[in-house]
């Protein structure tokens, strides 16, 4: 699974600008550069990454997965055994939701539910050696977005990124609650 060259171009360059804006804003005062403009950046590269999940991709295994598959795989996964219920609560959604994304996994041949054992009313959510394959490219596809990162944020000085680290951080925090 591959990001795109303009995928992957317009990411960067978002991201660039983010970087750009605090190294300028560390220089200026608030009148030359207003924190208004740099919300008005980050809000652009939200759309952008609100396009790019909006997108189905090809994860390796013949037929392309959306968003809400590959991160229902991917919670699968990391989560072997793990039961409906939970798995939607996970997810954050309701089980009718998770239950038709889970019927997309199992009708592609990415996951099985089977009864647990321990208690029969529950189904557990195992992945196949194909959802393996789609899972590996998921962990391919992070790590593609981690380089272009590391890469955008160069050699900026350590406080720079700690900065934007600690943004970032209390940002994720807000739209939180």
């Amino acid at each position: 699974m591959q990001i795109t060259l303009l995928q992957s171009t317009r990411l960067k360059n978002h991201l660039t600008i983010v970087f750009r804006h605090y190294t300028l804003y560390s220089m200026m005062n608030n009148d030359e550069l207003s924190k208004e403009k740099i919300s008005n950046t980050l809000l652009d590269v939200f759309k952008t990454f609100a396009k790019l999940d909006r997108k189905n991709r090809d994860y390796g295994v013949g037929e392309p997965l959306f968003h809400s598959e590959i991160y229902t795989l991917n919670e699968i996964r990391e989560h072997s055994g793990i039961h409906i219920t939970a798995l939607a609560e996970r997810c954050g959604v309701t089980k009718g939701a998770i239950s038709q994304v889970l019927k997309k996994l199992e009708q592609k041949g990415l996951i099985t539910k089977e009864k647990d054992v321990r208690n029969q009313s529950r189904l557990i959510l195992q992945v196949t050696p194909k959802g393996e394959i789609a899972y590996g490219h998921h962990l391919d596809y992070q790590n593609q977005f981690k380089k272009m990162v590391v890469e955008v944020l160069g050699d900026a000085p350590v406080d720079k990124v700690q900065f934007i680290k600690d943004f970032l951080m209390k940002l994720e925090k807000q739209l939180g609650k």
